[in-house]
């Protein structure tokens, strides 16, 4: 098991029992109780657990939005598959929107050899990650701070997005099921979102296999929205298969594309 994955399997264990010994995880991993020490540090360092002698408690979180730094952990490496797959749809002289997903993030790591591009987007995170490129012009929608999910919100993101002629919208999202859409746990969150998906000509949704079959609080579009959904090769193909049958162009990372008929602009 790798290091991400177990640190992952003991948060899911803190979240179910309120409270992990070092002597029983070391047991149930196979690894060293120094491995494990290791592993509740780093996680404390995370801001997701405080050390106890002997083992960890979990900390008492808002639900409302995880935190950037958790967020960014999960799934980490599906993730980067899935945005450097994702760079591959960016060409020259694209004006593209990017989310203030830590899936999106991932993207915006391979578009640093990119030319002529602008990229528009309300994610701190996002903005940093590109400082300092000649070849791309980055727009900062403005607004109001959530310092969670290091992202702007609010009137001023939303009219930003929607004077740009954006040609193509990267978002992930917190859930996604054929009936409920791509859902998002605030309802601040999904009025970005869905600001990118109505400005924008192309919608690119960006799901490892751990958002399919849920729904968050706030729908941000219909599934129909989506012209390529790009996931990992962990989504069930049962899901992957309810997508193309809805006419979304399914991109599984590392894997063969899905060529569906051309579907018509979502700004049309």
């Amino acid at each position: 098991m790798r290091a991400e994955d177990r640190r992952q399997e003991i948060i899911r264990h803190l979240n179910e029992q309120g409270i992990v010994k070092v002597t029983e995880l070391s047991n149930i991993f196979q690894v060293t109780e120094e491995t494990i020490r290791r592993d509740l540090e780093r996680l404390e360092n995370e801001g997701y657990l405080k050390r106890t002698h002997g083992g960890a408690v979990k900390i008492a979180v808002n639900q409302e939005e995880t935190a950037f730094h958790i967020r960014n952990m999960r799934n980490r490496y599906e993730k980067q598959l899935i945005g450097r797959k994702a760079a591959e749809l960016v060409q020259p002289g694209d004006v593209i929107a990017v989310d203030a997903s830590t899936t999106a993030l991932q993207m915006v790591h391979y578009l640093k050899d990119k030319k002529d591009l602008v990229v528009i987007t309300h994610a701190l995170k996002v903005v940093m990650a590109l400082v300092g490129n000649p070849d791309i012009t980055v727009i900062c929608t403005g607004g109001t701070l959530h310092p969670r999910t290091l992202s702007f919100v609010g009137p001023l993101v939303e009219n930003a997005l929607a004077s740009y002629n954006i040609k193509k919208a990267f978002i992930s999202c917190k859930g996604v099921t054929l009936e409920e859409g791509i859902t998002e746990s605030t309802e601040v969150q999904a009025r970005v979102k869905a600001e990118m998906v109505r400005g924008a000509k192309e919608i690119i949704l960006l799901a490892d296999h751990d958002k399919f079959g849920t729904a968050a609080l706030a729908t941000v579009a219909p599934v129909t929205a989506v012209h390529t959904l790009i996931t990992d090769s962990g989504t069930p193909e049962g899901e992957i298969e309810k997508f193309r049958r809805s006419g979304v162009r399914v991109i599984v990372a590392g894997g063969a594309i899905t060529d569906v008929p051309e579907k018509v602009s979502a700004s049309s």
